[in-house]
């Protein structure tokens, strides 16, 4: 006996991406984290640890985009070579295509920026967001 593919599972680049409202699609290899930064509760007297509680959160998102040689209607511009824009925030929603229902919400600054240039292949702008905030939905499971 076989066992069917699950068809609500995310592959491949089942996921549209929207930046400030504006879809762009062609984002790939998305990729989060977040870091609870969880710590031991240390008490005198205790050899051992009385708990664990979270102190701090920090997220990061990465993904690649194709580098376009012409502008193109529609592609949103990241401008962090810009002083005047070098540290804009981003809203960053990932939408499931099939279901069109939305996996979450990324808020976050360009923390790295840069690409890689390959023979016969789409060239990539590799982005890496320090996140201020991730709010999972309904498409987060």
């Amino acid at each position: 006996m076989s066992s069917r593919p699950n068809p609500a599972v995310i592959t491949g680049n089942d996921a549209l991406v929207k930046w400030n409202g504006t879809t762009a699609g062609f984002l790939k290899n998305i990729e989060l984290n977040v870091n609870n930064h969880v710590e031991r509760i240390q008490a005198l007297g205790q050899r051992k640890p009385k708990g664990l509680k979270s102190l701090d959160w920090q997220g990061s998102l990465s993904g690649e985009f194709h580098i376009l040689s012409t502008p193109q209607d529609g592609v949103v511009s990241i401008n962090t070579h810009d002083d005047d824009h070098a540290d804009d925030l981003y809203d960053i929603l990932i939408i499931e295509k099939k279901t069109s229902k939305r996996v979450g919400l990324a808020i976050g600054m360009v923390n790295t920026d840069g690409f890689s240039l390959s023979n016969n292949e789409f060239s990539g702008r590799r982005i890496e967001l320090e996140l201020l905030d991730w709010e999972p939905m309904e498409g987060f499971n």
